[in-house]
């Protein structure tokens, strides 16, 4: 999030500088009026330098021989960030405000082509790194979950807009409603130590059935969150 708020200041910091001066910018200026901050030069230092917990989000290995599952480094997770910062920036542009329904399906294509790459280049010969771990730390994985959240960011839009959720109940929306509590404690069930799902690896059953026990878990958190007041004044009656 800090990396996220560094990049949306810096070009505003760099405009900024730009209309305050009087050179116009140009490439004569010694100022460097207009262009974006020049970070200072120096030696670089060796990762193998940097306290084990810094290297760990860095490089996601740490003293391992290779990325370990239960490791959370900078890359790929803060591509999340940046993945969902740029879909965030796209939604308020002005077409998205004209095209509201074209702009989500743009996004749930995208999704698909995202996933269709992914599987392509995971069958392909090259692989970027001489660690070749798909499921933990390859960028061919980061593209297929950013391709289904896209298809599922259409899927919602087009429930919460065309389906069921205008006619009743809608636990997608219910779950928007408390958004920052489920998400802190659906952490805790599925990482922590109150971690309800099967342990290792186990089959697309049991990962299913823990996913909708997630899900429902989290509706019924909400709608207390929700309805607290309303259930406790029913009660005192």
């Amino acid at each position: 999030m800090m990396l996220m708020g560094v990049l949306c200041w810096a070009p505003e910091m760099a405009t900024s500088r730009g209309e305050n001066s009087h050179c116009g910018g140009g490439n004569s200026c010694g100022r460097n009026c207009g262009r974006w901050p020049r970070l200072p030069s120096g030696p670089r230092i060796g990762r193998s330098f940097l306290p084990w917990p810094i290297e760990s989000y860095i490089t996601g290995v740490h003293i391992f021989d290779q990325p370990q599952p239960w490791l959370f480094p900078l890359f790929p997770w803060s591509a999340f960030a940046f993945a969902g910062l740029a879909v965030g920036f796209f939604l308020f542009s002005d077409f998205a405000k004209r095209k509201e329904a074209l702009a989500f399906a743009a996004l749930g294509g995208a999704g698909i082509l995202a996933s269709a790459l992914s599987v392509f280049f995971d069958s392909s010969s090259i692989h970027l790194y001489a660690v070749y771990d798909y499921w933990h730390s390859n960028p061919d994985f980061f593209l297929m979950r950013c391709g289904i959240l896209l298809i599922i960011l259409f899927l919602v839009y087009a429930w919460c807009r065309w389906g069921f959720a205008q006619k009743g109940f809608s636990p997608i929306i219910q779950l928007g409603k408390t958004s920052l509590l489920v998400y802190w404690v659906h952490i805790e069930f599925v990482y922590g130590r109150c971690s309800i799902l099967p342990k290792g690896q186990c089959s697309a059953l049991k990962a299913t059935a823990g996913l909708i026990t997630i899900f429902l878990a989290m509706v019924m958190l909400s709608l207390l969150r929700t309805n607290w007041k309303k259930w406790k004044v029913r009660a005192l009656r």
